[in-house]
């Protein structure tokens, strides 16, 4: 699955405004203190370790105690591998008043760890960092420029993305945080365990076997064209992976577009599109959801005319089936795929 960003997608949750525009005023704080001091047990790799990336080279000399992240994801899959960062990204949307997504405290507070500070989501503060003096940052899945990643490395080896700004996978996120934890064993079982997870949903939902969801996001004020993804997004590879289809029409889509993962389709050609069983999407509010159901041109589109609509508003779940990750998915398909076996059974 590949995990996008705003960069990349026309806007993906720009809607909402909130994990881009929202996220730049975030502050930090320490509700815990120093977490992450058992990040040396049990390490199964050797090092040093050199991980090769877009913008360098990061050598790690031994295997990280104090490691900080940057961007979005690498601190789930840090935890995910029983590591506790002393430094995380701060959430403002679908997160709780300290800025943690509620899987990621979870699991923290399972690990009898004390939570880690928070860095603000849209800027990077170099004093904060330097002052926590990190062993490893790690920045897989973010945005930092060349210049930003030259002046984390005078603070501590950093881990950028492998090609692209804000574009990874989770399975290559896992990998890559395990193999820079010298935890490369515990990340390829994390691995085959959470793809058996999907198996297993999907093998207990045959329904869901070649069912055509059309996968797209709901109408804000003034929106006269609906957001499609294409089954190189994550969300679509989410439901595939339960045992889904794209639907044919959606699939040529993506082939005519100039995009990437995500196109938007005028409201008056959705007819186009009635290949389409049903229709997933995701909102930023209850108001959005409304419009986007009621709206009298969607209303006709074949799926929603069946009653076979289902917009996402919870913030903490659009987030967890937009960018999953190894922690976030057990939760993403406890929560979800009731609600997907509702709308199947319409």
């Amino acid at each position: 699955m590949r995990l996008k960003t705003p960069a990349s997608i026309s806007a993906m949750l720009l809607a909402t405004a909130i994990l881009v525009t929202g996220c730049a005023g975030a502050t930090g704080n320490n509700p815990g203190g120093d977490a992450g001091a058992h990040a040396e047990s049990d390490a199964d790799g050797s090092f040093p370790v050199t991980i090769t990336h877009a913008l360098g080279e990061a050598t790690i000399d031994e295997a990280p105690q104090r490691v900080v992240t940057l961007g979005w994801a690498a601190e789930d899959a840090a935890v995910a591998l029983g590591v506790v960062p002393i430094a995380v990204p701060e959430y403002t949307w679908g997160a709780d008043d300290n800025g943690y997504l509620p899987w990621f405290r979870d699991a923290v507070e399972a690990l009898g760890e004390p939570l880690p500070q928070t860095l603000p989501s849209g800027e990077v503060d170099f004093e904060q960092i330097l002052t926590l003096s990190p062993d490893v940052i790690l920045a897989p899945y973010s945005g930092i420029s060349d210049a930003e990643y030259k002046r984390l490395s005078d603070i501590a080896p950093t881990v950028a993305y492998s090609e692209e700004p804000w574009a990874s996978s989770w399975q290559d996120l896992t990998s890559t945080v395990g193999k820079a934890l010298g935890r490369s064993d515990e990340a390829a079982e994390l691995l085959d365990s959470t793809e058996a997870m999907f198996e297993d949903y999907a093998a207990d939902h045959p329904e869901f076997a070649g069912v055509n969801l059309a996968y797209g996001m709901g109408l804000t004020d003034g929106t006269s064209e609906l957001t499609l993804y294409f089954p190189s997004d994550p969300r679509v590879e989410f439901v595939e992976a339960l045992g889904f289809t794209t639907p044919p029409s959606v699939i040529d889509f993506a082939e005519r577009s100039a995009l990437g993962s995500s196109d938007s389709a005028s409201l008056e050609l959705l007819g186009d599109f009635d290949d389409a069983d049903v229709f997933l999407a995701w909102a930023a509010s209850e108001e959005d959801k409304k419009r986007t159901l009621g709206n009298p041109l969607v209303s006709l589109w074949r799926p929603v005319a069946d009653g076979k609509g289902l917009v996402l508003t919870d913030p903490s779940l659009v987030w967890a089936t937009s960018s999953p990750t190894a922690l976030n998915i057990p939760w993403a398909l406890e929560t979800v795929v009731p609600q997907l076996a509702e709308l199947v059974a319409r």
